[in-house]
């Protein structure tokens, strides 16, 4: 013999069934719908706390390198090459960022080695 509902076992009430409905459908929504997003929104936020902490440090790596470039090497960047430890600077932001990217890519794509 197969299991009753609580509703059927109270006489078939439609009180009864609304209110039995009622409470799964909030349980169900609050299981999958709701917990699921909590938990995304502190993944979220460690997420970008963290890439907030990469940028700013790698800003501060690219300002101490340029000023490393201009007061090491004064010498050779005098006159008309003034401008060269920006480009050098500007440069190795730019291969670090090819870096993160082609490392992206090859996550995404599943090829992990």
């Amino acid at each position: 013999m197969p299991k009753r509902s609580r509703a059927a076992r109270r006489g078939n009430s439609p009180n009864a069934a609304l209110t039995e409905m009622k409470t799964l459908l909030i349980g169900y929504a609050r299981q999958e719908i709701v917990t699921p997003l909590t938990q995304l929104g502190k993944t979220l936020k460690l997420g970008v706390l963290g890439a907030l902490s990469i940028g700013i440090g790698l800003i501060f790596l690219a300002i101490a390198g340029l000023r490393l470039l201009q007061t090491e090497a004064s010498g050779v960047f005098d006159g008309n090459m003034s401008a060269l430890p920006y480009v050098v600077v500007l440069i190795g932001l730019l291969v670090v960022l090819a870096g993160v990217f082609a490392l992206r890519s090859q996550t995404s794509r599943g090829d992990r080695s």
